[in-house]
């Protein structure tokens, strides 16, 4: 039960609250209604008469905030910003510590140290000059690995290590310990072109995996790497300028049963090292070297051999030689089928099609009817359409909700490290000069000003939020890790490449999106303009108000 005195007591303190906070010409009217509530009838009338009175006056109040009076004085400068006025608040010192140590807690977790160094990124890319250092954490797997003859571990480096001939070296040494990891020459290949032992590897994968089409492409790469190089000024070669070695290379990757880039084997590999290293740097995840199931070198070789042997085909058909014709029409379908349906609907439509459409007419010259209609439905131009259209449409809804959440997230990681280092550093130097005022470590003698109190706790207060949306941001991302790395689930891993990707880039550059990235900082920069308006203007009428001691 309610005591009955209660309602008089609450409005007694709403009112002196309301008093404390009153504009100086305002202070009057409000003792008058302090007053005035002794002779208010009734408790529940007095709370009411409270509840009035203390309106008006936390009106007042406002508008002075906003509308200050010109004869009162403004924030002292230079020196007085600090200046001696008071023992630190204790609710002060409590709001400012509770902030800092709570925003400690954080990097207890390695998740959020991990998350941290993530939305530090933009400014190692900004900052960095010497690319063709290793990381230290790589350095370090390295070291162990050399050490304790790891050849998977040294694998592992070998894919990400930024200098060619240390890529070679550790490719060559982990084949050497497992020859078993022979596949390994096909991963590193693509780093480079110019590394001279592709010329070794290409046989020796040949030879390791002779169903496979990926080692005659990585072949027929590597002497159109050295063909170009040789000319000046250096120029992409048209298909019919090609040496022999090159079509030869083409023509037996054209023949191959199977296409396989070996990143099932890669990923496998990575998890065994990140598990055996306890490692969890999002950053060494398997990069997403590969355009579907085939690299972007490949597509380029493949669609002009395809080309070349499509104009060789028509040759041999105009010269009634419909056998030869039909065998190179069939190379070009056959190859179609290794590629993944993407890659065949965007970069294979048009060979593709005119390759089934003489098949087609070949078929019916030669009576076989059955045939014919097989493969003028595989031509039928309406059925690409259709198909093509329904992968783009898929791809391009998923590509589109899967960059926009990953460009969210990383947008907001990295406005949080941005704020975490600009409010960590606003509060070690608002506490440097407290102390260099006071020439004191206790804290019982410090007495800062007004601005240094508001400056400790607002930063201390962004540096505690600024973690928690860090921390919520990176949180689906440190899931996907956690779950590739524990049970081998791939199906996140596009999305932590996105996030990783957008987070890279430097604040303020306008990266990957000019328009977004400069609406959303003009609106970050009118929030930041208005909240320091508010500062100021707090800390104005503060400086001018008096004190005032209400009691009953």
């Amino acid at each position: 039960m309610i005591p009955p005195a209660l309602p008089r007591r609450v409005a007694a303190f709403l009112l002196q609250s309301a008093i404390s906070i009153a504009p100086r010409d305002k202070l009057d009217w409000g003792h008058a209604m302090l007053a005035e509530l002794h002779y208010v009838q009734g408790n529940w009338a007095a709370l009411l008469w409270s509840l009035g009175s203390a309106g008006v006056l936390a009106k007042h109040a406002l508008l002075s905030l906003v509308f200050p009076s010109r004869n009162r004085p403004i924030i002292p400068s230079g020196g007085d910003l600090f200046s001696k006025e008071s023992p630190m608040h204790k609710p002060a010192l409590a709001i400012t510590a509770a902030c800092v140590i709570a925003s400690l807690f954080f990097f207890v977790a390695p998740v959020f140290r991990q998350a941290f160094r993530v939305s530090l990124l933009p400014w190692q890319f900004v900052f960095q000059t010497d690319y063709s250092r290793l990381s230290p954490e790589l350095q370090s797997i390295v070291k162990k690995a050399e050490q304790d003859h790891d050849a998977e571990a040294l694998a592992f480096v070998a894919f990400r290590h930024p200098q060619p001939s240390e890529i070679a070296r550790l490719a060559d040494e982990a084949v050497r310990l497992d020859p078993k990891l022979i596949w390994v020459y096909a991963i590193v290949a693509g780093r480079g072109f110019s590394l001279p032992e592709i010329d070794r590897w290409a046989p020796a994968l040949e030879r390791f995996d002779r169903q496979n089409a990926f080692p005659h492409l990585i072949a027929a790469k590597k002497i159109d790497f050295d063909q170009v190089r040789r000319t000046s000024p250096r120029h992409p070669l048209r298909a019919e300028d090609e040496p022999p070695a090159w079509q030869s290379a083409m023509a037996a990757a054209f023949e191959s049963a199977k296409l396989d880039n070996y990143s099932r084997q890669r990923k496998a590999l990575d998890r065994r090292v990140l598990i055996r290293y306890h490692v969890g740097d999002p950053e060494l995840i398997a990069d997403d070297l590969w355009f579907h199931n085939l690299p972007s070198y490949g597509v380029s070789e493949a669609n002009r051999y395809a080309e070349l042997v499509l104009a060789s085909a028509q040759d041999h058909e105009a010269q009634g030689d419909t056998k030869a014709a039909s065998e190179q029409y069939l190379a070009i379908a056959h190859f179609g089928k290794l590629l993944s349906p993407d890659v065949s609907v965007y970069y294979w439509e048009h060979t593709q099609q005119a390759a089934y459409t003489r098949l087609a007419a070949l078929a019916a010259k030669s009576s076989r009817p059955e045939e014919a209609a097989f493969y003028a439905f595989l031509a039928d131009p309406e059925r690409q359409t259709e198909a093509k259209e329904s992968s783009s449409m898929s791809a391009r809804y998923r590509r589109f909700m899967r960059d926009q959440v990953a460009r969210w997230d990383a947008d907001l990681a990295r406005r949080s490290g941005a704020v975490m280092l600009l409010s960590g550093a606003l509060l070690l130097a608002t506490l440097f000069a407290v102390f260099l005022r006071s020439r004191s470590l206790r804290l019982s003698s410090l007495r800062p000003g007004r601005l240094a109190i508001a400056l400790g706790v607002s930063s201390s207060a962004a540096f505690f939020v600024s973690s928690v949306v860090l921390r919520l941001s990176y949180q689906p991302y440190a899931e996907i890790l956690q779950h590739f790395i524990r049970d081998g689930d791939e199906t996140g891993l596009t999305n932590l490449r996105d996030f990783l990707g957008h987070a890279y880039a430097p604040i303020g550059s306008g990266w990957l999106n000019p328009t977004q990235d400069y609406e959303s900082y003009f609106w970050c920069a009118v929030i930041v303009l208005c909240a320091l308006a508010l500062l100021v203007a707090v800390l104005r009428y503060f400086q001018a108000r008096p004190r005032a001691n209400a009691t009953i």
